[in-house]
């Protein structure tokens, strides 16, 4: 992006000169700059994602009393100025979680959990019915059909451009027949599900801010748990690459069992570990999709349906 209009978008807002532009290196489906050392800019890069991009403008403001989110001080879906959706905030003065995990020892970690369940007990309480119009969300959702659903359009997409085998699809299809039942049961309420570290910002070990919100839904309770078992196995997955050299597997062993702590309602449904298998499966489908000639990904789906004839 030209930094002459960078500097345009600034002055039309009557936020002024700025100096120092500074582009991070984080996101995949939006550009984001940090202005000055005092603002973040985020640019919807993608137009397909627009509507996901309205979503967490909604959410950062019908959460701005209630949690540490960015107090967005512009959004501008116009394209006067510049041919795409943006907003600015403030940036909250902190490290990302992941930055600091390593440092931290149990006790710390665990304050640090019991934070986090507190604020994503309050996302879950808070009606939804003005975000369901807003929107236009299904409602009532039917939460087995939505994610069997996503799982079916994916291996449409893996056979048609033939990702895996038909045998090893064939053992994806039967454990999604023979399980997907445990879907039915479902508590729907607005969920976080990429609270991932990386979304996480601290400062004297103490939560200050939640980020990235676009893919906050409408989903039963327990889908958040989804994002947190991922950390559990891979707890590099979502790591930039300057930290991954601290994400040793030990240090994120307990993630399940705080939050069973803090948060129990969470894992109050039947069949919780098959539930769980089916939103892994879900996910790295897509993922495959995206990835294709990554084998760690064919690995772990191979391992969530034991399919033992896959090569490791």
């Amino acid at each position: 992006m030209d930094k002459t209009i960078i500097k345009k978008i600034f002055l039309r807002n009557n936020l002024g000169k700025i100096d120092k532009i500074e582009k991070i290196k984080i996101g995949f489906t939006n550009i984001i700059y940090l202005i000055d050392n005092r603002y973040i800019l985020k640019i919807c890069k993608d137009a397909n994602n627009e509507n996901n991009f309205e979503k967490e403008v909604y959410f950062y403001n019908l959460f701005k009393n209630k949690l540490p989110v960015p107090n967005l001080i512009v959004y501008d879906n116009s394209k006067k100025i510049y041919n795409k959706f943006f907003m600015i905030y403030p940036k909250i003065q902190g490290d990302n979680l992941y930055a600091k995990w390593h440092l931290m020892d149990n006790l710390e970690r665990k304050k640090i959990i019991k934070e986090l369940c507190g604020y994503i007990k309050n996302i879950n309480n808070t009606t939804y019915n003005d975000y369901v119009k807003k929107f236009k969300i299904d409602h009532p959702l039917n939460w087995h059909n939505k994610i069997v659903t996503s799982i079916q359009n994916s291996l449409k997409k893996i056979k048609k451009n033939k990702l895996i085998t038909s045998e090893f699809i064939k053992e994806i299809e039967t454990f999604v027949d023979k399980y997907s039942y445990v879907l039915m049961e479902q508590k729907m309420v607005l969920v976080y599900w990429d609270g991932h570290f990386d979304n996480i910002l601290v400062k004297n070990n103490r939560i200050v801010g939640i980020l990235d919100f676009e893919r906050t839904e409408l989903s039963s309770l327990d889908f958040y748990l989804d994002i947190v078992k991922r950390m559990v196995g891979r707890p590099k997955k979502y790591m930039s690459a300057e930290i991954e050299k601290f994400g040793r597997k030990k240090d994120y062993i307990k993630l399940l069992e705080w939050h069973q702590e803090y948060y129990p309602k969470l894992f109050e449904f039947k069949n919780l570990n098959k539930r769980l298998d089916l939103y892994a499966l879900e996910h790295d489908l897509k993922d495959l999709i995206g990835w294709p000639d990554v084998k760690e990904i064919k690995q772990v789906i191979a391992k969530t349906i034991n399919y033992k004839k896959f090569i490791f």
